[in-house]
């Protein structure tokens, strides 16, 4: 029930930024810094004013420990972050979901014929050297986080 109700929000947030190529030019446009997911492609993208400017692989959760679609914004950045819950180091971290603690942050991402058979535990995953500028280029309260989709299509 609780991912339907995810969906459902989801799908309205998204329809409101996607509904059509000029919306989405407005998405970012309206906001300085960007950091773009694409999920079913597993693909991350900066933005500054509008314009992309690094695009780089990235892992998501999956149908388990999802990574919720919605416009986020960064909420704390700590370089040397450690996760009690899992006990593993998550640096370069970008706090999105401050709630369920997620984040983009420094982690593996495998080949992409690969990507489909791991998944995080709804964190988003991003290897250096991109992890390191993202950290570096991204600003707390205003820097907007897109999580775009669902990794699977059901």
């Amino acid at each position: 029930m609780a991912r339907i109700i995810s969906i459902f929000l989801a799908a309205l947030l998204l329809a409101h930024f996607w509904a059509g190529p000029a919306a989405v030019a407005d998405v970012f446009k309206k906001y300085e810094k960007v950091i773009y997911i694409d999920q079913l492609k597993q693909v991350g993208a900066a933005y500054e004013n509008g314009k992309k400017i690094m695009e780089f692989p990235v892992l998501t959760g999956d149908d388990e420990k999802t990574t919720n679609p919605g416009v986020y914004i960064i909420g704390m950045k700590v370089q040397d972050y450690f996760s009690r819950k899992y006990q593993v180091p998550m640096p370069y971290s970008l706090f999105f979901d401050m709630r369920a603690r997620k984040a983009v942050h420094e982690g593996e991402v495998p080949p992409p014929e690969q990507r489909r058979e791991v998944a995080t535990h709804g964190c988003v995953h991003v290897e250096q050297p991109h992890m390191e500028w993202l950290f570096e280029w991204a600003e707390v309260g205003k820097t907007r986080v897109v999580i775009y989709g669902w990794r699977s299509e059901e």
